[in-house]
């Protein structure tokens, strides 16, 4: 199962609602995938759930794994089809 660590910006100015993107996509992949915390140990790739274009989520992450920032709500088919080229490629 991929471990998909999401972090989250500061909140400061959200124009969509963050945790509700990550609800759902975590709806569409049930059991391939587990959502934790981007600082758990053993992340295969990082979900920057930034609630803006600023992407403050993006400052101080470990780079070398691979990671997808989401800055506004229509990025969530974008998202999908990204975390579903993993589940297909068998990564993790």
């Amino acid at each position: 199962m991929l471990r998909v660590g999401v972090k989250y910006c500061g909140g400061c100015n959200p124009s969509y609602e963050r945790v509700e993107i990550v609800h759902r996509t975590q709806s569409k992949f049930n059991r391939q995938f587990h959502f934790i915390r981007h600082d758990q140990p053993d992340i295969n790739v990082i979900v920057l759930m930034n609630g803006c274009q600023r992407a403050c989520a993006a400052q101080d992450f470990n780079r070398t794994v691979p990671h997808y920032s989401v800055t506004e709500k229509n990025d969530f088919e974008a998202l999908i089809g990204w975390l579903k080229s993993f589940a297909a490629k068998g990564d993790g």
